[in-house]
This record gives structure tokens, sequence and C-alpha cells, in this order.
């Protein structure tokens, strides 16, 4: 039993091992560029005419979006202001970076705008949630968790 606490215990912190400081503006660049990569695929896709275009999803896509955006806005807030005990226990169990963490919720929203604009044609709800990736790098800058 105690062998597999152990073990346990050395897979979690090699899992982590790479969530250093050091490797942090790595991980950023790499979420970044995966989110401007997916874009530009989809946007050669419609310029080029491989994908049809219908608009039968676009309302509930909106109120899909509205959604995502609310959920991600209130996570943020609560991240960086509120600090309530979902955030605190999320956070000790991830065991991830508070920067890694806000980025992520930073990318839903340019990933939303993506599946939005893969469906719709309509790349607005990507530029806004890209814009407010690019704000999550600011609101959650690298800093020494200790």
């Amino acid at each position: 039993m105690g062998h597999k606490s152990v073990s346990s215990f050395s897979t979690t912190s090699s899992v982590h091992a790479w969530l250093t400081r050091d490797n942090l503006p790595r991980v950023r660049s790499l979420l970044l560029g995966l989110t401007l990569f997916v874009g530009l695929l989809i946007w050669v896709a419609f310029t080029l005419g491989l994908v049809p275009q219908g608009s039968h999803l676009v309302e509930r896509l909106r109120v899909l979006g509205v959604m995502t955006w609310i959920y991600a806005l209130m996570q943020i807030l609560d991240l960086k202001l509120w600090h309530s005990r979902f955030v605190r226990r999320r956070r000790e169990s991830s065991r991830i970076p508070e920067a890694l963490e806000g980025w992520l919720l930073g990318q839903m929203f340019a990933w939303f705008g993506i599946a939005y604009y893969a469906l719709t044609d309509d790349p607005s709800w990507y530029v806004a949630g890209l814009v407010l990736f690019l704000l999550s790098f600011l609101l959650f800058p690298i800093a020494d968790e200790r």
C-alpha cells in the first residue's frame, strides 16, 4: 500500500515537472500558436470553399457562446479576485500554475470562436475571443508561485 502511494506521487510529480516557471512561456506560446493555426485552417477552408455554408445552428451557437463567455468570465473573476472555495479546491487538485489556469480559461473564448467560425464563416467571435485570450496573458503573468 505504501509503494502505491509512492508511485502515484512520483507519477504526479513527473507529470507536473514540466510546469515550471521557466517552461510557462513555451506553454503560453503553444496555446497561442495552436489557437492561431486552427483559426487559419478554418479561414483557408472557407476561402477554398471546402466547408459548406449554412445558418441553421447560428442562433443556438450564439446562445452557447454567451453561456461560454459568462462561464469563463466568472471563472476568471473568481480566480483573480474572489478566490472562492471552488477555485481553491480546483487549484489544489489540478496543481497547475495559476497563470496557466487563467490562460486556459481565456482560451475558452477563442476556441468557442473557432467552433463558431468553422460552422458559420463568421470570424467575429473568433477575433473577439482571441483578443480576450491575449488579455488573459496580461491578467495572469508568469509569476513564481511558491
